[in-house]
């Protein structure tokens, strides 16, 4: 058995402005681990399978909450039922909303690396979350999201730089189209034709605004809507529905806090299953990375352990 296996995501905007960081957790991580930088998806899908063959006890991740997405979904894809190791955040990411949400580690990549090695040879245990994850479409995160929440991917991507002081911008943007209606407002909230069930009840209308579904609270920018993530471990906190760009607007404050948003024509629930079809493409978001179908089924998912301290 070995210890720690850091996987490092060279193409992360955070680890691209520090390119030395790969030597460094090398360095700090020394015998009681490997790092792993695989290239592609294909590399990646490799390491997993080494690591559950050398048995690892832990999985660093080394990038952003897309990283962390797609290191998931193969480390569940690998084990199966069988127990998979702990998982910790080096926060190698921009926005490090996951980390963030599950009381992650804080500090710089080395530092936490540091501190986990520390804890790991003195013999201490660790303090872990366990939570579930969303399973859609056979890919697994924290935050589904289309509609409202995939344009505001697609902006915040838009043009590169991305990171929170571009994401506030949008925010403010968008208020100001709204109050002055201009059409920056009007590209946020283009809404998708689908039909949308729920546990097996369609939605009264095929034009939607937003449907978001996650099981962690902290979306972003310590925004907290998703107020009942954490309340049924069988169950997905979901909003479904419709919208202006001014209901939204009146209640951000609700939003920001983690209270009920209290929009009438926005389906606020817990779900088992929700599916939504089209009879064209549409465009979705799982923790920030972006996918496109004509069918979409998100559910909770397994359960992993993260690593808080």
């Amino acid at each position: 058995m070995k210890a720690i296996g850091i996987i490092h995501n060279p193409r992360s905007k955070k680890n691209m402005k520090h390119p030395y960081i790969q030597d460094a957790l090398r360095d700090i991580v020394g015998g009681y681990g490997t790092i792993f930088a695989p290239s592609s998806f294909e590399e990646l899908m490799e390491v997993t399978r080494e690591i559950k063959k050398d048995r690892y006890e832990i999985v660093c991740v080394n990038g952003g909450d897309g990283t962390n997405h797609q290191i998931i979904t193969r480390m569940i894809s690998v084990y199966r039922d069988e127990s998979m190791p702990l998982v910790a955040h080096l926060r190698g990411g921009t926005m490090n909303t996951i980390s963030k949400a599950l009381d992650g580690i804080d500090g710089s990549v080395a530092g936490i690396a540091r501190k986990l090695v520390k804890h790991y040879r003195e013999g201490r245990p660790f303090r872990t979350k366990t939570i579930r994850v969303l399973n859609v479409n056979g890919k697994y995160g924290f935050i589904f999201g289309t509609g409202l929440v995939s344009n505001l991917m697609d902006m915040y991507y838009e043009g590169g730089n991305p990171g929170p002081v571009k994401a506030l911008q949008i925010i403010y943007k968008a208020i100001a189209s709204a109050i002055l209606g201009t059409e920056y407002i009007d590209r946020l909230f283009k809404p998708i034709n689908a039909e949308v069930i729920i546990d097996g009840e369609k939605l009264g209308q095929r034009e939607c605004l937003v449907v978001v579904g996650a099981t962690i609270r902290n979306v972003g920018l310590n925004f907290r809507p998703m107020y009942r993530a954490d309340e049924l471990p069988d169950k997905v906190h979901v909003y479904a529905g419709t919208a202006t760009a001014m209901d939204v607007i009146k209640k951000l404050r609700r939003l920001y806090v983690g209270h009920p948003p209290g929009i009438k024509s926005l389906t606020d629930t817990l779900a088992r299953v929700v599916e939504i079809r089209s009879d064209s493409p549409i465009q979705y978001t799982i923790d920030g990375d972006m996918y496109e179908d004509t069918g979409i089924t998100f559910s909770p998912g397994p359960v992993l352990r993260y690593i808080q301290g």
